[in-house]
């Protein structure tokens, strides 16, 4: 392999992406090298024409026929980006994607400074530190919780806080069991709501890699929406506001949970670039009108 060009194991990773049934094979062939040498576009357009080391093909390759079977990049990396701020990723935990970057937006804009914030159901503490760190760059404060059952994704979270320089409380748990009587100002949570019987026809890179906890919301995908909604005002202060990532079929079905409970009002669907549903939003009843 001395005498191949990078553009040359380029073009042979990307055939074997191809092959392998990966969607984007280019794209992706490109990507693998990029984090691999922790390169940007620019510089790696310059590598183009240059002749790839063998030491440097060889793990090249490792990591592509990595990727042929699959596995997501994140893992293979162990780090992704989420609203361009650095998180690691780890097996048993949920994959960040950028469907969650609605909710992120729709919580900023309805968080106030000083809020107490409990970020439930919060696999790798994207929601939670996001908030934290966009707070910050517009000089607001926000109080985290962030909160989950699984023991490995509450470990990641602490890292991930590390990594982002960020302080919040974290607690484990089934929902709200692990904060007592405590009630805050905004619940964001990105619940699992894939219907049970959907589970097996998702993607590989879903289904193999992705926690079932993290995915399995019940027969219809409500089961989760269902106890939060039920449990939530409890721990809602006075005009408390909760906010939901939902599937891109369940926008009226979760607004309709909320306008059933009675404890809620202000309902709001927002739909995100796709023109899905992607969250729902609402204030607890009782809040003074403007």
């Amino acid at each position: 392999m001395a005498n191949l060009l990078v553009s040359d194991i380029i073009k042979m990773a990307e055939k074997q992406l191809h092959d392998a049934g990966i969607d984007e094979a280019k794209q992706q062939a490109e990507q693998i090298y990029c984090l691999m040498k922790n390169f940007d576009k620019m510089r790696f357009f310059m590598q183009w024409s240059k002749e790839a080391g063998e030491i440097e093909a060889e793990n090249y390759f490792k990591l592509v026929a990595q990727r042929a079977t699959h596995k997501p990049i994140q893992l293979i990396f162990g780090e992704t980006e989420f609203m361009g701020y650095p998180f690691k990723v780890r097996e048993n935990v949920l994959i960040p994607r950028m469907d969650t970057e609605v909710v992120v937006e729709e919580a900023e804009k309805i968080a106030q400074n000083k809020d107490s914030v409990l970020d439930l159901c919060c696999g790798s503490g994207i929601i939670g530190i996001a908030l934290m760190k966009k707070a910050a760059e517009n000089k607001k404060t926000l109080k985290v919780t962030s909160s989950d059952m699984s023991e490995e994704a509450v470990a990641l979270t602490a890292e991930n806080a590390q990594l982002n320089g960020v302080r919040l409380e974290i607690t484990q748990g089934d929902l709200f069991e692990p904060i007592k009587k405590k009630k805050y100002d905004l619940i964001v949570s990105n619940p699992p709501y894939i219907e049970s019987d959907v589970i097996p026809t998702l993607d590989v890179e879903v289904k193999d890699y992705d926690p079932l906890t993290a995915l399995d919301g019940g027969e219809d995908g409500l089961d989760f929406y269902k106890r939060i909604i039920d449990e939530a005002p409890e721990h809602l202060k006075k005009k408390g506001r909760i906010i939901f990532e939902i599937g891109y079929n369940q926008g009226t079905a979760v607004a309709e949970l909320l306008k059933a409970s009675g404890a809620f009002e202000d309902i709001e669907i927002t739909k995100d670039l796709a023109g899905h549903d992607r969250a729902v939003k609402a204030y607890l009843a009782g809040k003074k009108k403007k």
